[in-house]
């Protein structure tokens, strides 16, 4: 698997992990090196919890999706339970689930007619040991079924946790379930998904963007016209971080009135536990998730997918319902438009000193850059994860 100190010197490291007063990021190849982003998989995200989809993208038994990124798939039994599995038949690897479906009785393999229930048990190979001659005693069904991957559900997101040996799954949330205690995740109503977008741009150029408000007046200037930088304020709680801001006159307890629409002019967190659950909180009681996920075979390549919730049991109007949808699609193309320009500025030497952070708007870029140095650092994360 190697080690760090195989990809960055101990100055890079130094850098983003020494108090010196100057904020750096990691330099350029940590966004575009194959062999440093198979690592980084290895020697962090599989060894922690990743958030990869929602209870209500599967609602009902029969209901599977695959996982954008990896060749994986989520999907819900005949008992209601959701799993996920390798994407890639037993027999020869063929790919099992290539879009959303609905209502299915098993999973049929397309090459050779594989057939696996939902809970992953391999039922029938037909004509395996000849024609008509299904079952073979070179062929043990118990032990070819579909290969899982730990999962954990928290509300309606579902986790997965690839190397199976991370603590359990309400430790790793705790941290945001603190942060976001004025928050009724009990009452989560989802009203708006808006489907997967790939990213022309590194998982972790996705992140930085999403977190910090310092490009908000320049990328936004109409679309958060009511979030003055001037009002924002950091969050660098590892392992939460991000930025918040508190609008006058918007606050998590009133919920008299109606929002405007036109743009984002409500009090908000923008909140990351890392590596990947991004949650924001706008007033008074809606909050969206984020799913952002690194494409495991291309570093320059992500993948992102949102959806929204009120937390107060309301239910939203048509009208209120589009009005997010339209105005949360225009952030999206606006954010997507720079971080691409960012994979495309990795790409130069001049980025491979790891550029200069501003210590008011961007040091929770900075915290994630040496959690992520602590985490590629250990031999094994154990609870630091």
């Amino acid at each position: 698997m190697g080690k760090l100190t195989d990809f960055l010197s101990e100055t890079d490291i130094a850098g983003v992990t020494q108090a010196n007063g100057r904020l750096r990021r990691l330099p350029g190849l940590v966004f575009r090196s194959d062999s440093y982003h198979r690592f980084e998989q290895t020697a962090w995200l599989d060894r922690t919890w990743l958030f990869v989809g929602r209870c209500s993208d599967i609602p009902n038994p029969g209901d599977a999706k695959p996982i954008p990124g990896f060749p994986l798939f989520l999907v819900r039994d005949a008992l209601g339970e959701v799993h996920i599995f390798h994407n890639a038949c037993r027999h020869r690897g063929h790919r099992l689930v290539k879009g959303k479906c609905e209502g299915l009785r098993s999973l049929i393999c397309p090459y050779h007619r594989w057939t696996y229930a939902l809970n992953g048990q391999l039922k029938i190979t037909p004509h395996f040991a000849g024609h008509g001659v299904h079952a073979s005693d070179a062929l043990d069904p118990s032990k070819h079924g579909l290969i899982a991957v730990r999962c954990g559900i928290w509300h309606d997101w579902i986790f997965m946790n690839l190397d199976g040996q991370a603590p359990p799954l309400e430790d790793f949330v705790a941290p945001m379930a603190r942060k976001l205690d004025f928050v009724d995740f009990a009452a989560l109503r989802h009203f708006l998904t808006m489907e997967q977008r790939e990213i022309p741009a590194n998982w972790k150029i996705c992140l930085e963007n999403t977190m910090e408000p310092y490009h908000v007046p320049y990328v936004h200037k109409v679309t958060a016209a009511g979030q003055p930088l001037s009002q924002h304020y950091m969050v660098d709680e590892d392992p939460v971080i991000g930025s918040a801001i508190d609008v006058p006159g918007s606050s998590y307890t009133n919920r008299a009135g109606t929002l405007n629409l036109s743009n984002l002019d409500m009090s908000a967190r923008y909140l990351c536990r890392l590596p990947n659950l991004f949650l924001t909180s706008y007033a008074p009681d809606v909050i969206v998730d984020t799913m952002i996920l690194p494409d495991m075979r291309d570093p320059r390549r992500s993948w992102m997918e949102q959806a929204w919730y009120t937390t107060s049991g309301r239910s939203l109007s048509a009208e209120e319902i589009e009005g997010w949808r339209t105005l949360e699609e225009a952030v999206i193309d606006e954010d997507i438009a720079v971080m691409s320009e960012v994979q495309h500025g990795a790409e130069s030497r001049a980025v491979d000193d790891g550029g200069v952070l501003s210590p008011a708007w961007e040091s929770c870029i900075s915290s994630m850059y040496r959690h992520l140095v602590a985490r590629l650092s250990d031999e094994r994360p154990g609870e630091a994860i």
